[in-house]
């Protein structure tokens, strides 16, 4: 995984990070059906792996935490304090999108049917009932 930022004073591409593991958007690729752990896990095994040429398009990722964390900031902070670039969206923008659910594209970072764990400990530790809190106002 590398991760670049692009130099808003000179418009430069500069390396930030590069980690020898998976990307923090593995679940989206996961979830537009994609699995990359598999194959890798296919590949480590010696077995041949298919090019993935089959899977689905418009999928979107909402981590339901960071979402209430940027629509907390956008309501309780100016565009300037938040260094938001001229034309950003709206604070009702940020409700709306905020509000918006696509049943048929989004797909949950963290909530699972299956596996509820995760999310209920993200839950306690962002409203700072369980270790290292999440909250940061």
């Amino acid at each position: 995984m590398i991760e670049c930022r692009r130099d808003a004073a000179t418009g430069r591409e500069v390396i930030m990070e590069v980690n020898g593991r998976f990307w923090g958007s593995l679940q989206l690729a996961i979830d537009a059906g994609v699995d990359f752990p598999a194959l890798l896990a296919r590949c480590a095994a010696g077995e041949t792996v298919p090019a993935v040429s089959n899977y689905r398009v418009g999928v979107r990722s909402r981590w339901f935490w960071g979402d209430v964390d940027h629509l907390y900031l956008r309501l309780t902070r100016s565009d300037e304090r938040l260094q938001l670039e001229p034309g950003a969206p709206s604070r009702l923008r940020a409700v709306l999108d905020f509000l918006r659910v696509d049943l048929e594209h989004d797909r949950s970072e963290v909530w699972r049917w299956r596996d509820p764990g995760p999310f209920l400990v993200e839950s306690l530790q962002w409203c700072g009932l369980l270790g290292r809190g999440r909250r940061r106002r």
